[in-house]
């Protein structure tokens, strides 16, 4: 050795404690190789003892189940729609908003309406308004007449699942698959932009809605289900209608989890989540029951709101940026697979679900969640999570979670009570989550925990989840198939299903299907009353 490389690593610095020391750090170097590979193993065992079997065929055996949605948000069917291919079931879907183009289903459409959707002039097909039950008779005539429908087994409601009540007439299972508040679109007084279309009939809109829910559930044909704990409980505590918990998948197939979940950041930052966090106003501008005035907003970035104060300091060892950091064309990303590329995210709920959670959490991108603890004192001191409640309607059923609060409540301990519910609690269904109690303890779980570790965990979950979801899904369409098919209903569509002849009006067929009293219906003038009261109050009312 040199001169110069001794005067470096001078030998005589070089003791038993040493040579002990660096074979410890070998030696946990090793182990640490050896497990990451065992979990890759794992995953990619687990992945192939499936994907290499006739039931991920997109040709299955079985006879193709075709699913119908009109649904006003493309996520809670999009997301499905990998997963329904390998129980080949197809969708068929008229979505009516932006995001359509976003999902496929699997034939390579886009789940976008063909033409002018349910949602309507200034949304109001959100509540099929202008009158409800001129608009549900006029579309059982136009769905009578559609040959896409008329091929369908199943309708799937979601956005807003109260919209399944356009489909009751007809001879189809319906699965109720709940992703927000059961009251949306019928007493939904806290939404600011419905506040102009919500009628006086509200609260008589929501027990005709909670009404029909009973009937569909009556029916073994049909199935209540929601795709988050929240809104389990939630439907439950108002009704009293028994909901399956069924989770969003917004993956890929096993193999697809292997390949292209690869956790691998190239960049040190850690982003905050999700898109919309709800922390653009200070406290003093939000009300102790409702939302907000949309004119109100007092932070432009939501990093400069007071529950950042204490991560000023930390910036060296914690950097946090926005969306719009992270991605400079106005916060958009092109995959949920771009977030792989920084350390972790941090998300803070505004709600209790959301469908971007589901992508991120299948994408195997490190999470840090504030724990319930500091969430409810961030409720207490910042007034945040108002958007969890959509309006304050009546209980319907007190069978059911008589122990709990009521869930429109906008206090601390209410909240706190029901957060038990929210999906990033739910540590069974989604383990892996890091929670910390204050910016210190982040700060502390970045540095000393291995997020590849992390990211490899979730992926072997995930795997795992797939077939568990996968078989939920599963059940519930071979319940839908066996009860159609017993009570005389069609199982399975063709391509060639020709639209039936409209042979009964929409009140004898709500009374055959269901046993539903009549409706009525709005005249002429009726109709041209609300447009004009529209019209005065505008689309986005005084906000």
């Amino acid at each position: 050795m040199s001169a110069r490389r001794r005067a470096r690593f001078p030998v005589t610095s070089w003791t038993s404690g040493d040579a002990a020391r660096w074979s410890f750090y070998a030696c946990a170097f090793c182990a640490l190789l050896v497990l990451r590979s065992s979990a890759r193993r794992d995953v990619e065992t687990a992945s192939s003892k499936y994907t290499h079997t006739r039931d991920f065929e997109h040709k299955s055996r079985t006879s193709e189940t075709v699913v119908w949605s009109t649904d006003l948000h493309a996520g809670p069917i999009g997301c499905q729609v990998s997963m329904f291919a390998t129980l080949n079931i197809d969708v068929e879907a008229e979505v009516d908003v932006p995001n359509c183009k976003y999902f496929q289903n699997g034939r390579g459409e886009n789940l976008c309406a063909s033409g002018r959707g349910l949602r309507n002039d200034q949304n109001r097909g959100f509540s099929l308004d202008p009158h409800p039950n001129n608009t549900r008779r006029r579309l059982y005539t136009h769905f009578s007449a559609n040959g896409d429908f008329s091929r369908a087994d199943v309708v799937f409601c979601s956005h807003p699942a109260a919209n399944c009540e356009i489909y009751l007439p007809f001879d189809k299972s319906i699965l109720i698959y709940n992703t927000q508040r059961l009251e949306f679109g019928r007493d939904d007084e806290f939404i600011w932009w419905r506040e102009p279309i919500i009628g006086a009939d509200r609260r008589e809109r929501w027990e005709h809605w909670v009404h029909n829910l009973k009937a569909i559930s009556r029916s073994k044909a049909n199935v209540v289900a929601a795709n988050n704990m929240y809104d389990v409980t939630h439907m439950e505590y108002f009704t009293g209608i028994e909901t399956k918990y069924i989770p969003s998948w917004c993956g890929g197939l096993p193999r697809e989890i292997v390949e292209k979940s690869s956790y691998r950041p190239q960049r040190r930052e850690i982003v905050l989540t999700p898109y919309r966090v709800n922390l653009e106003y200070a406290k003093e501008t939000i009300p102790e029951r409702g939302w907000p005035d949309q004119r109100r907003k007092m932070y432009k970035n939501p990093l400069t709101h007071p529950i950042f104060d204490d991560l000023m300091q930390l910036k060296s060892r914690f950097e946090l940026i926005s969306m719009k950091q992270a991605f400079p064309k106005h916060g958009k990303f092109k995959s949920i697979h771009d977030f792989q590329n920084f350390r972790a995210v941090v998300l803070i709920p505004y709600v209790p679900s959301t469908m971007f959670f589901f992508q991120l959490y299948r994408a195997c991108v490190p999470i840090l969640v504030p724990s319930r603890k500091l969430l409810a004192r961030w409720v207490a001191e910042h007034g945040i999570l108002w958007e969890t409640s959509y309006g304050d309607p009546v209980r319907v059923n007190e069978t059911m979670h008589s122990h709990l609060s009521n869930p429109s409540n906008f206090d601390a301990v209410s909240r706190e009570r029901w957060m038990e519910f929210y999906d990033v609690y739910q540590t069974e269904v989604f383990p892996h989550i890091l929670y910390f109690d204050n910016w210190e303890r982040a700060a502390q779980i970045v540095e000393s925990t291995n997020l590849e570790t992390v990211s490899e965990n979730m992926r072997l979950h995930n795997v795992n989840e797939f077939h568990r979801i996968r078989n939920l899904w599963r059940v519930t369409f071979e319940q839908m198939a066996t009860n159609r098919k017993a009570r005389g209903g069609s199982v399975s569509a063709t391509r060639e299903s020709q639209p039936r002849v409209l042979s009964v009006d929409i009140n004898t067929a709500l009374m055959r299907q269901y046993e539903l009293e009549p409706l009525s219906f709005a005249t002429e003038s009726e109709v041209l009353g609300f447009f004009s009261r529209i019209t005065r109050g505008g689309i986005f009312g005084r906000r």
